[in-house]
């Protein structure tokens, strides 16, 4: 269990996995013990591309910004019963954070693949369900959603949405899809590589083919607010007033 105060930065760190313009994302928080500094360092599945192709060197180290800041300590206070963890005498800005907690890492491979995840539209991937006559949900950032796949009912979590009658939604994925062969765009979703780690925009599309490859756990997805349902669709422990399929 570690203490953070607003003067703690978070970093992400850039290690370039080739020369193809791919680097491994990892979360590094600097922190102090007497008086010697140390750094805890949380490895990601996500995989950051530079879109405009240029060698990175072999490490790069960002700043997390405000998007990243925000959307941490949301997910933080939902899974903590909506309040974070904040120490007795402390200053407001101080709270601590156990590292090691899977739930934390998971929080943290979402805000990463939120930063500089290649966002896929998945359309041909989701399935209508006809007669449904629920209210369409109104997405914001952090809210835990289910998709209705060709394999079935899946979690995630908005990360990115325009303010009002959003066309688009952009979400983290928490369950792998598994697929046989077919093809997926591909959009560039987020920038990095030059000193910016921009948040949730939706990128320009670069066209891109999966071949016959899963859809897995932190893949960044774009969808219609009509495709998202509630979050107790897909449940992993149902209570008595959930959804069962």
């Amino acid at each position: 269990m570690l203490e953070f105060s607003e003067d703690i930065p978070f970093l992400w760190r850039l290690s370039a996995e080739s020369g193809d313009g791919f680097s491994l994302v990892s979360m590094v928080i600097p922190f102090q013990a007497g008086s010697e500094n140390h750094e805890h360092t949380i490895p990601t599945n996500v995989v950051s591309f530079n879109g405009d192709h240029e060698k990175l060197s072999e490490e790069e180290t960002l700043e997390w910004n405000e998007d990243d800041i925000n959307l941490f300590l949301k997910l933080l206070a939902e899974r903590q019963h909506g309040h974070i963890q904040r120490l007795p005498h402390a200053p407001s800005h101080t709270f601590k954070v156990d590292l090691g907690d899977p739930l934390t890492i998971e929080i943290v491979n979402i805000v990463a693949a939120a930063g500089f995840g290649m966002a896929l539209t998945v359309d041909d991937l989701l399935v209508a369900d006809p007669g449904d006559s629920r209210p369409v949900l109104e997405p914001e950032v952090g809210m835990a959603i289910t998709l209705h796949t060709v394999d079935g009912y899946k979690r995630g979590i908005v990360v990115g949405c325009e303010e009002a009658e959003a066309e688009e939604v952009v979400c983290v994925l928490l369950d792998c899809i598994h697929l046989g062969p077919c093809q997926l765009h591909q959009e560039h979703g987020h920038e990095d590589g030059n000193g910016d780690s921009d948040g949730n925009d939706i990128g320009s599309a670069i066209g891109g083919v999966n071949e016959g490859g899963d859809i897995h756990a932190h893949d960044l997805v774009i969808v219609k607010p009509h495709q998202l349902l509630p979050a107790h669709y897909s449940s992993l422990i149902p209570a008595a007033s959930d959804t069962l399929h």
